[in-house]
């Protein structure tokens, strides 16, 4: 068989009977994936995983012997492989969640809630999607981030040659508000943008991450504690202030209102357009669109599918300004792919450079 025609597979780590039997059914019924063995403990999973050499594991967090956190450290150092993290949505589960991400994991999947199998349709979708997505994906640069992450007490990694070939280009207006749409490997790149914006930064910052609901108040508490500008998750109806960094609601639209002169958040389940994700990035640059106009400066960073291509155009003419991450640090190069392709990206920047072309982008726009 043509090797772009093999199944992608699977490696389940669980110690929970149920659900590895749930998930082996679930991912089975896609023909284009293959579980090859299943785990129920991190070491178990770890010495299964350097016989079998899986694509892609499903790691729970909370196992006996060895718990998920000790396995992704010990993936990432000796074999590194995409890991898609199983959690549990309550607040100790997402605190957990953020120290896998920070240890390699390149997605989460909420896991669903007692053991009658209640939720799992929802993640069946999800984790299919994923898998697929992640398979592709250049780990190398998770495993490589983790060596330098900012919680490893090492100092983030200086900015590399800029890669685009108009290093200068500003937006001819004033930014009023940076808006950054992020997926896949979001949460370790969000890390790297964040703690690079100098404090008091002169205008708010806006964050579309695609993650299941309950995970980005903990998402938001994680980067908080390396900004030098507040980090918090968005609420309804609150004015958007300079120097705060606000990330969008799992579950919710992010998008805004003008209100005497103030910019507004506006968080709910409305949304202008059908689309998988929420929040969405499409839905959030065209809201912005709307009610800034030029005064945008839109980031498309690594994540699968082409979500904010659309937003983008809309931002595009509008008279807003964009910068797409390079392919050489995606870990998923879909979204900036489609941005970039599209013709719609001013500038294009290596992840370690983003932070930096946002603040020159505001100073000197």
């Amino acid at each position: 068989m043509d090797k772009r025609h093999k199944p992608i597979r699977v490696l389940i780590v669980d110690d929970s009977p149920f659900i590895r039997m749930s998930l082996t059914k679930i991912l089975s019924s896609d023909p284009e994936i293959q579980v090859v063995d299943v785990a129920r403990d991190g070491k178990e999973g770890i010495l299964k995983l350097q016989a079998l050499k899986p694509d892609v594991v499903t790691m729970d967090i909370e196992m006996p012997v060895m718990d998920g956190l000790q396995a992704l450290e010990e993936i990432m150092r000796w074999q590194p492989t995409p890991v898609i993290v199983l959690s549990a949505v309550t607040t100790e589960g997402a605190r957990q969640t953020m120290k896998a991400f920070e240890a390699g994991a390149v997605e989460v999947v909420a896991k669903p809630s007692g053991s009658n199998g209640y939720g799992l349709a929802g993640l069946a979708q999800d984790l299919i999607l994923k898998i697929k997505s992640v398979a592709g994906s250049n780990i190398s640069l998770l495993s490589k981030r983790h060596e330098t992450s900012p919680y490893s007490g090492a100092k983030l990694s200086r900015p590399s040659q800029v890669s685009v070939d108009l290093p200068s280009k500003v937006p001819a207006q004033k930014i009023e508000i940076v808006a950054i749409g992020v997926s896949t490997g979001g949460p370790t790149a969000l890390q790297t943008v964040l703690a690079q914006l100098p404090a008091s930064f002169p205008v708010p910052v806006v964050v579309a991450q695609h993650m299941p609901e309950g995970f980005t108040a903990s998402l938001a508490a994680r980067l908080n504690s390396l900004s030098l500008n507040k980090v918090k998750e968005v609420e309804n109806g609150e004015i958007l202030k300079a120097g705060t960094i606000y990330i969008g609601q799992a579950g919710k639209q992010f998008q805004f209102r003008k209100n005497r002169g103030h910019l507004t958040a506006d968080i709910s389940d409305d949304s202008p357009i059908a689309t998988f994700y929420k929040p969405s990035v499409d839905v959030m640059l065209m809201s912005l669109a709307q009610e800034v106009g030029a005064g945008v400066l839109g980031v498309i960073m690594t994540g699968m599918g082409n979500d904010g291509l659309y937003g983008m155009k809309k931002l595009k003419a509008s008279g807003g300004f964009s910068i797409a991450e390079s392919e050489k640090t995606c870990v998923v190069y879909g979204m900036p792919r489609a941005v970039i392709e599209a013709g719609l990206a001013d500038r294009i920047e290596d992840l370690p450079n983003i932070g930096k072309a946002i603040s020159d982008c505001v100073k000197r726009g």
